[in-house]
C-alpha cells in the first residue's frame, strides 16, 4: 500500500470524523431496509465564507445533487437495490465523511461509488467493528462497481477528500 494510501486510511478510520452533505436515500422495498446513521453527524457542510466559495466550485449545484445521484448510479427502481446516499465535500466544509448502516443484513452486495469534480475521495468500508477494511477504492471524477461482503449485521462507508470541491454518489445492491 502506498504512504498516501496509507494515511488515508489512517485518516478514516479515526472515530472522530464529521459527516456532512450527506443524504440517506432509503430503501424502496421499506420492509426491513438497513436504516442509515451516522457516527457523527451535522445536518449540512460547515457554513464559512470558505465552504460558500467550494459550493460555487461544485460540478452539480447542491439542491440538484439527489437527481444527480440517481443517474449516476442505481436508485430504489433497480433490482437488489438497498440503500444509498449522496452528497458534497470540500476542505472547508467537511473533507471527512462516516455513514454507517447499523441494520444491514450480512451476506454478498454490489456498490457502485460514482464522484463528479477535481477532487479526489477514497472510500473505505468496514464492519461496523473496524476490525478489518476492505482496501481502499479511490474515486477521481468516475464511477466505480466493487462488492461489499459483511459476515455481521451493519456496514460503515468513510469517505476522505483530497483536493477541489467533488459530489458523490454510493449505491448498494444485494448480489443475487
Amino acid at each position: 500500500m502506498s504512504t498516501t494510501r496509507a494515511a488515508a486510511v489512517g485518516l478514516i478510520l479515526m472515530a472522530g470524523v464529521a459527516l456532512a452533505g450527506c443524504s440517506g436515500e432509503p430503501s424502496a422495498s421499506g420492509e426491513g431496509s438497513p436504516s442509515p446513521s451516522a457516527s457523527a453527524s451535522s445536518p449540512a457542510p460547515i457554513a464559512t465564507p470558505d465552504a460558500e466559495a467550494d459550493e460555487a466550485l461544485l460540478p452539480v449545484a447542491v439542491e440538484e445533487i439527489a437527481d444527480w445521484a440517481k443517474t449516476a448510479v442505481p436508485s430504489g427502481d433497480a433490482d437488489g437495490y438497498v440503500f444509498g446516499f449522496s452528497g458534497w465535500m470540500s476542505e472547508n466544509s467537511s473533507a471527512h465523511d462516516v455513514t454507517s448502516f447499523t441494520s444491514l443484513p450480512p451476506g454478498s452486495y454490489q456498490a457502485q461509488f460514482a464522484c463528479r469534480g477535481d477532487g479526489t475521495i477514497t472510500l473505505v468500508t468496514s464492519e461496523l467493528d473496524e476490525e478489518e477494511p476492505a482496501e481502499p477504492v479511490v474515486c477521481a471524477n468516475e464511477t466505480i462497481a466493487f462488492d461489499v461482503t459483511n459476515a455481521r449485521t451493519g456496514i460503515r462507508f468513510a469517505l476522505v477528500l483530497e483536493g477541489a470541491p467533488t459530489v458523490h454518489a454510493l449505491s448498494l445492491q444485494r448480489m443475487s
